[in-house]
């Protein structure tokens, strides 16, 4: 075996720069728990072999793994039944959270599930609109239309496809999620409040999977009952569980303020694709189809729900899952559960539903309604029936195999057949929109729609067939169908549809269109709610299509869009779609637009409550302090101490809480108020407690020293340590000791005296504290401090640590691969997902074949834990792909994941055109005084590699000082 030199170096260029930015950004993310790397942007890939489920195309470029142990339908075990209580995960507000820009999120690349094949029947019966329909049976617009993420918005650059278009309106906000990045709006101006950033944005105090993965198939809810945002996105390839749903709660209206984080476990060994969520009193209800980890079979249907009321309160919540039936032992695909839209509540207890497409026949549909029980032995029963009624497959007109039978739905020119859309069939799409009208007997209505075939044509085309169940508030009976209609005015290919429905019984559609002298562009449409039954309206344009999507995006587009209603005025809908400005591929942009039926007259508004927070006695305001009502809704105080948030007109009880600033009580403890339509009410909290003294800093003083800003051995040192005072009280008469027990660090001068505190004032110790550092300190070590603090009505224990020896230089080394270098019969799989500072789990091997490779061997010189990031350059375009890889102490070509640190995880790097990639990063972590091997090999059998460059960062500083303190 080859072994090949490194040198030290203070080698800088471009690349060099990028390595450091990374390295910076990753050392970042790890103050967070995040255990992945950063990655750039890299070119597309061809489509994955499937069918078009949930699963975006993505730019990072990855390939199946291999080896994976799979399920199939033959050992498929059931739903998880783990009921233990998650813990969550409190954040600060979001606005305050370090924000990762999209460009930078990494993306696992999953193939394509292989969905299950449709029925073959046909459609016996069903109305169809063939005609345009009335134009004040129509919304019409409101004037409100922005564009949301996607090309032009805030110079967002989209790194996968489709978009998966969703979003919802709350009291004051938008806030829209697509595929992997989100953003916040103000509802009636558009503006942009927050982001675009990558959504695991939300999840990095969270930690594991839930940080490091960045997976999409997002869903937004605003739960109307209590005035909160439900904000998910799914895990796929986790380790060691392989599915995750990552939850986040907001704790106010505000969705850009703080949340409730968590990581439910959906699946451990299978995968769990397009998760679509439903608010329902009690519980957050979410369909999911079950595949296995490889995609490649499709094993169930299953519908989850998530303990609501304890999520709303940060308390630990459990989870309850159950396969739907299966017909002719054919698992059901595509259903939904209802999602509630209205401030009626279903009746008490009410059973939530579920609704799909039958598995074996485009002549009914499946319904379940789902009954679930919490306390000390949850459980979840399902009522399973069917509904006579049809629905269907729309045509697939270019249905080739190149295109894994997705080139659907026709577009114009420059586009060709091979470029055509996917329809996304055999599924109701998002959302089955719930709405309680309440009377005796009690009058429920669910809307939904699904694309089926439209009418005779040349090429062939699809159509939008809607419906509107009834339910009169039974919990076990099958709803009924009061209308269904196929709306198909013309021959245009319509499709991507969602369906609401106002407090008036109207109803808006809307969709894309597109055809061959069509470009797709998004429209809705609608109907009053005394129409004549299984009609719509005329149709509106809400963006025009300007481009087509050409070659390279997998022919994927939307896989859902999103109709929501106002939750204030219950008449104003807000719907969001893809559209294209320019041909081409990977560039994608979103339209959110609101329109409202003009007979429809708002519902009471609702009120404001507000107030001042202020602590007791020193009558200062305090921020961050929550104010609760008994209906779940809730805001957080500003810097000012001043709260205020929108509510349905009703009577609560409000209380203030703030544990974090060790407030105790507040007054009143608890309140009775008001809220009128319109009106504004005020409630104002005082807040009793103790002050919060934490550390909020530490300054290095090493100027007798090595000067160097870092503490080295055989080194005096002072240290200025800054303290906040977080509490609810002021702190006077603060005196301090600073102690430690690091071996090799004697403390000389350790007593100062502090300021007094105001709440949320800072200050620094009055004399700096001295320490001394023995020639024999082990360089690398932290140093664990306690500073003692004493005060008049009290004492205090604060615990810090100050690492040392940081910032040793880089080591570099470079090579290329050829016929003189050693070989091995495997390589590493590549998941598009290079590894962080927190590890991730060896992706093995599986690719046999003749492979080169060359070692290049370092040591961790510190007395620490450190994590070091290796760079790769290959800017050269060669025969082939290289990766890299880390183990720990030595490399044994024959068994991948032995000793295994870390690898690169990209597909491309040093290749040819069009994945040649020509850097690549990854980091891991390497205990103290540790020898690890960074290897660079082929991932083909190749004659020669690219040449390449490393740069490998972490290091100490082993430099000692000058010596004793004077």
């Amino acid at each position: 075996m080859k072994k090949n030199s490194s040198s030290r170096s203070a080698f800088i260029n471009s690349r060099t720069l990028i390595g450091f930015v990374l390295l910076f950004m990753g050392a970042l993310l790890a103050l967070f728990a995040f255990g992945g790397a950063f990655s750039q942007k890299f070119a597309a890939l061809p489509a994955p072999k499937g069918g078009g489920s949930g699963i975006p195309l993505s730019k990072i470029p990855g390939e199946p793994l291999q080896g994976i142990q799979v399920q199939t339908p033959a050992n498929y075990t059931g739903p998880r039944n783990d009921r233990r209580p998650v813990k969550p995960v409190y954040t600060r507000p979001l606005r305050d959270l370090p924000k990762i820009p999209p460009s930078l999120a990494i993306r696992r690349e999953v193939h394509e599930p292989q969905r299950p094949k449709a029925p073959t029947d046909t459609p016996t019966g069903g109305f169809m609109q063939t005609f345009s329909g009335a134009a004040l049976s129509a919304p019409t617009p409101t004037g409100v239309s922005w564009d949301g993420v996607g090309v032009g918005l805030a110079g967002f650059s989209p790194s996968s496809n489709p978009p998966d278009t969703n979003g919802r309106v709350g009291a004051k906000q938008y806030v829209q999620w697509n595929n992997t990045s989100f953003a916040v709006f103000n509802k009636t101006t558009g503006d942009l409040l927050y982001g675009p950033v990558a959504g695991n944005t939300l999840f990095q105090s969270l930690g594991g999977d839930c940080a490091t993965h960045n997976d999409g198939d997002p869903v937004v809810s605003f739960d109307i009952l209590a005035g909160r945002w439900v904000l998910s996105q799914f895990v796929v390839g986790g380790s060691p569980d392989f599915s995750h749903q990552c939850v986040a709660v907001s704790q106010t209206e505000d969705a850009t303020g703080a949340y409730f984080l968590y990581d439910f476990v959906t699946d451990s060994v299978n995968g769990v694709d397009y998760p679509k969520t439903g608010v329902w009193p009690d519980g957050y209800y979410m369909s999911g189809h079950i595949f296995n980890a490889s995609f490649t079979a499709y094993l169930a249907g299953r519908i989850f729900v998530f303990e609501r009321e304890q999520m709303l309160k940060g308390l630990p919540a459990r989870q309850l899952q159950a396969d739907l039936k299966r017909y002719a032992n054919k698992p059901q695909f595509g259903f939904l559960p209802s999602d509630l839209d209205s401030l009626t509540p279903p009746p008490t207890g009410e059973a939530a539903f579920v609704i799909g497409p039958h598995p074996t026949s485009v002549n009914r549909l499946t319904s379940a309604r789902v009954a679930v029980t919490w306390g000390g032995a949850p459980k979840i029963k399902l009522t399973e029936d069917l509904i006579q009624q049809t629905w269907g497959i729309p045509p697939c007109v270019s249905d080739t195999d190149a295109g894994d039978h997705r080139d659907c739905v026709p577009q114009p020119a420059p586009a060709t057949p091979t470029d055509y859309l996917d329809n996304l069939d055999f599924r109701l799409m998002y959302r089955l929109a719930y709405r309680n009208f309440g009377g005796n007997p009690v009058q429920e209505s669910l809307v939904g729609n699904v694309t089926v075939k439209g009418g005779n044509s040349k090429p062939d085309h699809g159509a939008i067939r809607w419906y509107e169940f009834r339910n009169a508030g039974s919990s076990t009976t099958t709803p009924t169908v009061l209308q269904a209609s196929t709306y198909d005015p013309d021959t245009a290919y319509r499709w991507m549809g969602s369906i609401a429905m106002d407090k008036d019984h109207n109803i808006a559609l809307g969709y894309s269109k597109s055809s061959t002298s069509i470009k797709p562009g998004i429209y809705v449409t609608g109907r009053l709610g005394n129409d004549p039954l299984n009609t719509l309206g005329a149709e509106a344009q809400v963006t025009a299509g300007i481009g087509v999507q050409t070659a390279g995006a997998g022919n994927r587009w939307g896989d859902y869009s999103a109709m929501t209603v106002d939750p204030v005025d219950q008449c104003t809908f807000y719907y969001t779609n893809e559209y294209l400005k320019t041909n081409g591929a990977f560039n994608w942009s979103t339209r959110i637009a609101s329109f409202k039926f003009a007979s429809c007259a708002p519902a009471p508004a609702w009120g404001t409550l507000t107030g001042t927070v202020r602590s007791s006695p020193s009558n200062a305001t305090l921020s961050g302090v929550v104010v609760t009502l008994s209906n779940g809704y809730a805001g957080a105080t500003n810097e000012d101490g001043v709260y205020s948030f929108l509510v349905p007109p009703g009577t609560y009880t409000a209380t203030a809480t703030d544990a974090d600033r060790n407030c105790t009580s507040a007054s009143p403890s608890n309140s009775t108020v008001t809220i009128t339509s319109g009106g504004t009410s005020t409630q104002d909290f005082l807040m009793v407690g103790t002050s919060n003294l934490q550390e909020n800093g530490v300054t290095i003083d090493d100027s007798g020293g090595n000067d160097n800003g870092v503490i080295n051995s055989n080194e005096c040192v002072n240290l200025n340590v800054a303290l906040k005072n977080n509490g609810c009280a002021n702190a006077t008469g603060i005196s301090a000791t600073l102690t430690t027990t690091t071996p090799g660090v004697t403390v000389i001068q350790g007593s100062s005296s502090y300021p007094d505190l105001a709440i949320d004032a800072t200050g620094a110790n009055s004399t700096p504290f001295q320490i001394q550092t023995s020639a024999s300190f082990d360089c690398g070590t932290e140093i664990e401090f306690d500073l003692n603090l004493t005060f008049p009505n009290g004492s205090k224990t604060v615990s810090f640590s100050v690492p040392t020896c940081t910032g040793g230089a880089n080591r570099t080394f470079s090579g290329l691969l050829d016929s003189n270098d050693p070989t091995q019969a495997d390589r590493m799989g590549r998941d598009g997902q290079p590894s962080g500072c927190g590890g991730k789990a060896c992706p093995g091997g599986g690719f046999p074949g003749t492979k080169r490779f060359q070692t290049f061997e370092f040591d961790n010189n510190g007395a620490s834990a450190a994590c070091f990031t290796v760079t790769i350059n290959a800017i050269a375009q060669g025969a082939g792909d290289i990766e890299s890889a880390a183990y720990l102490g030595t490399y044994d070509p024959t068994n991948l994941c032995l000793n295994y640190l870390g690898d690169s995880g990209v597909v491309g790097l040093g290749g040819p055109p069009p994945t040649h990639v020509d850097s690549a990063s990854y980091s891991f972590t390497v205990p103290a005084h540790g020898h690890f091997v960074v290897v660079v090999n082929t991932t083909g059998t190749i004659t020669a590699s690219a040449p390449f460059r490393g740069i490998v960062s972490g290091f100490f500083d082993t430099d000692a000082g000058p010596g004793p303190c004077p």
